[in-house]
């Protein structure tokens, strides 16, 4: 343990102090710690009050894109893409199912060689017939993104224009990834009639 002897003089004599340093180096931490404790707790709740007086609003992505005059629109058009998209994948399993078929009834027979020559052809649709669905159903969250992209980026203007003018600090967009928002604040109809004026 180091202790360090420290000195005053007076003018009545000379003072000595015994220090610990060790004791005394903790000690300054956890002083430093209590006052970082207490600047980050000051901080917080002054960052509280100030925004306690702000108004929280929300908008349910879903509804935009469901009920908006552009969202409609733009729903139809994915529909249509779907069936399309849906009418390659039925091709495919139709083709799938017919030589599923033709080696049920022709099998016996054919030669083993035709016989696995079907069977390779068979096992090469239904690779396809899988990659085909799974680029299928990417291809639609795709254009599920960029249709809520595109709402949304016509929605903004609105948003604004709604925050300015009814005093929002912050208007969600995503209420899910609060746990619980109040119903009240919900502005989504506010935005599809502003949107539908557009």
């Amino acid at each position: 343990m180091e202790n360090v002897y420290v000195g005053n003089n007076h003018v009545f004599g000379t003072t000595f102090y015994l220090f610990n340093l060790k004791g005394l180096q903790k000690d300054m931490r956890w002083r430093g710690l209590l006052a970082i404790t207490c600047f980050i707790v000051l901080g917080l709740a002054l960052c509280k009050a100030s925004y306690a007086s702000g108004k929280v609003g929300y908008i349910n992505l879903q509804r935009l894109v469901n009920e908006s005059k552009m969202g409609q629109a733009a729903k139809k058009d994915m529909q249509k893409l779907r069936k399309e998209k849906e009418a390659v994948v039925a091709n495919k399993l139709r083709e799938i199912n017919e030589l599923k078929n033709h080696l049920n009834k022709e099998g016996d027979k054919m030669t083993p060689r035709e016989k696995r020559d079907k069977l390779e052809a068979l096992q090469k649709a239904y690779k396809e017939y899988q990659r085909l669905v799974a680029d299928v159903k990417e291809d639609i969250l795709r254009e599920d993104r960029e249709l809520v992209s595109i709402i949304l980026n016509k929605a903004d203007p609105v948003l604004k224009k709604i925050a300015k003018e009814k005093k929002y600090t912050i208007i969600l967009k995503d209420p899910n990834a609060i746990g619980y928002l109040d119903p009240s604040v919900d502005i989504t109809d506010e935005v599809i009639r502003e949107l539908n004026k557009r």
